[in-house]
């Protein structure tokens, strides 16, 4: 990878936003300088664990934070291109061109809202790799969580509350964010939404599921205890006590003790 020089790659960076309109141009573009500062220092052979389906230049972020800055204004500009843009670069099995995609998304004005959502929605139920569904739900919805936040939860319990696994899948990944907002205090909304997941837990979710569980802790232990032993009252799935095995002892003593005998009258 050549060494970065400020003034050479703001050049490459403003050649490149130039073709902002011509999103195949952009993408043509977009390679050539993503292959100039590709990183070839690891061996081809190596899987990158962050992307195992995606191609990767392992680009360094200065770059594409610069890129991310000086496309901004042409967003800020002209959102409706900038939406075709982030389609096409989305299109493309390559982890800088969607991360991109998704800045773009994350960063469009707020009258997009409903574009925003049906693109992270479609967008992230087919991704399967573990740094895009990152960056997906934090940086793909931060503005919407910001501006738009009746519109956000409403997304969340939609996902949450679908009869489509990888929607559930999703708004258990997005549940993080949220519970890490101080300010958010309904949390019996979100043992409403937990309480199908729980009851019948599908094995695939299940260490998400215990992590948000687990921040539910943290937040509010004695509502936790009692949603769990709710829970434990209308289900007939073992799992669902494994799952409460796993944080027992996250709980207060006094807690852990009410909870341990309600395992024991459950049987499960």
């Amino acid at each position: 990878m050549p060494a970065i020089q400020p003034v050479r790659l703001s050049a490459q960076i403003d050649e490149l936003v130039s073709t902002f309109d011509a999103p195949l141009a952009f993408s043509r573009a977009m390679h050539e300088l993503l292959n100039f500062y590709a990183d070839r220092t690891l061996r081809s052979s190596q899987v990158i664990e962050a992307a195992p389906l995606l191609h990767s230049y392992r680009i360094t972020s200065p770059v594409m934070r610069q890129i991310e800055r000086t496309l901004q204004a042409r967003i800020d500009d002209a959102p409706d291109q900038a939406l075709i843009l982030a389609d096409q670069l989305w299109s493309e099995r390559w982890l800088e061109t969607r991360l991109l995609a998704i800045t773009i998304v994350g960063n469009l004005p707020g009258d997009f809202t409903q574009e925003i959502i049906s693109r992270i929605t479609a967008w992230g139920t087919e991704c399967k790799e573990d740094k895009v569904l990152r960056s997906l739900l934090s940086k793909g919805l931060a503005h919407i969580r910001l501006t738009a936040f009746d519109e956000y939860l409403a997304l969340l319990e939609s996902w949450l509350l679908s009869p489509d696994s990888a929607k559930v899948y999703l708004g258990i990944h997005a549940l993080p964010a949220l519970l890490k907002i101080e300010s958010f205090e309904n949390l019996p909304l979100i043992f409403r939404w937990l309480m199908p997941q729980v009851r019948e837990i599908n094995s695939a979710h299940k260490n998400d599921l215990i992590y948000v569980i687990r921040l539910l802790i943290q937040r509010s232990p004695q509502e936790t205890a009692y949603f769990l032993r709710q829970a434990l009252n209308v289900t007939v799935d073992k799992q669902t006590s494994v799952l409460i095995r796993r944080v027992l002892d996250d709980f207060p003593e006094s807690l852990r003790q009410t909870l341990h005998e309600t395992l024991r009258a459950s049987r499960l």
